[in-house]
């Protein structure tokens, strides 16, 4: 059984064979932490995924954030979006880009969303997806053009405004949505049609969730976001492929609304958060979705033994990975910095060996 094989035996519900599938994705400096580790002095991806045994790959445009020309001081560049970042370097010396400018905020009038630049479906390129994909050793294929609409006008708007307008700008934020998701299909679209060929998997980050719950009602969700993340699932099964929508936090008030979308795979399973608990999630929507994810990197990966990090790996993939519908990773996408070199081997090695 080769990678894809593995994980669509997964998303499709069916009990993996030989081990259970795995994912993979860090920070930068993470990356270099094991390229290092494993004498991998070319830096080449596939080779580290490779040591990892790790089953998946994400392909994304250049521009998915950032176009070439968008730089205007040397520390600061413009999103696609005009959304302005700064570099950051954290106590840990993780390098961010932190949004230091967002270009609607304070800006509540219809008339600023007629006149804003948005951003062109045909500066996206996906012309290199088909190349990386045939040296990708066989990996499930995971594409991405864009953020979802909600995520995207989070950073356009400033959390503050975004949320005053659920609350109190709802004409807004109905054309605010309806421009960006806009383009998110219209992005999808060219994506699947370019290079769908070689996709398994459409991908789509959209978080509205805290730690603690939904930033706004499961009804106000209904109404501003389901329509648009409905259109992206339904685009992605016209083109027989899966769709794995990314929401961090205390995302389960959702979830009934998400299974009726038809979303396939839910990443990246925060177990910490209020009601993420991998018992039920298996229990109430384990024939539903397929979850992805789960390892906890608050506590366990950070701070834990070697013992606490290999419990809880074997305990995600006995939960969550029996009779398939489980893609074993971190549990916040991104490894941080932060977590020792001998967690995240432990980590892995348990996933490659631990059979259910």
């Amino acid at each position: 059984m080769n990678s894809k094989d593995r994980v669509l035996r997964a998303i499709n519900h069916q009990q993996t064979i030989g081990r259970n599938a795995i994912t993979f994705d860090a920070q930068a400096e993470v990356y270099d932490l094991l390229y290092k580790y494993f004498g991998i002095a070319d830096k080449n991806k596939i080779k580290l995924f490779d040591e990892l045994h790790c089953d998946t790959l994400m392909l994304a445009p250049a521009t998915l954030v950032f176009s070439p020309e968008e730089a205007i001081k040397p520390d600061i560049k413009k999103s696609i979006w005009q959304v302005e970042y700064k570099s950051t370097k954290t106590d840990t010396g993780a390098q961010y880009n932190e949004i230091c400018g967002c270009p609607l905020a304070g800006k509540d009038d219809l008339s600023d969303l007629d006149n804003f630049k948005w951003p062109n479906v045909d500066d996206l390129d996906f012309s290199n997806f088909m190349e990386r994909a045939k040296n990708s050793g066989d990996r499930a294929i995971i594409g991405v053009s864009c953020w979802g609409a909600y995520h995207t006008a989070s950073f356009m708007r400033g959390m503050e405004d975004i949320l005053l307008d659920f609350a109190m700008r709802r004409d807004y934020l109905d054309k605010l949505l309806g421009y960006i998701s806009d383009y998110v299909l219209a992005a999808n679209t060219k994506m699947l049609e370019e290079a769908g060929d070689c996709i398994d998997i459409v991908y789509m980050a959209d978080d509205y969730c805290s730690q603690s719950g939904c930033l706004f009602s499961p009804d106000d969700f209904r109404t501003y976001c389901l329509p648009y993340v409905k259109n992206m699932v339904d685009l992605a099964h016209k083109y027989n492929k899966k769709f794995l929508l990314h929401v961090c936090g205390s995302v389960r008030p959702l979830l009934p609304i998400l299974v009726d979308a038809g979303i396939d795979m839910l990443e990246p399973v925060q177990t910490r958060a209020n009601g993420m608990n991998p018992i039920e999630l298996k229990r109430e929507f384990g024939k539903d979705i397929c979850f992805y994810g789960g390892m906890d990197l608050q506590k366990t990966l950070i701070s834990g033994t070697t013992e606490d990090v290999e419990n809880e790996a074997k305990s995600l993939i006995e939960t969550l990975g029996r009779d398939g519908g489980y893609i074993f990773g971190p549990g916040h996408t991104y490894i941080q910095i932060d977590a020792p070199l001998e967690n995240i081997l432990t980590m892995y090695k348990t996933a490659l060996e631990y059979k259910i």
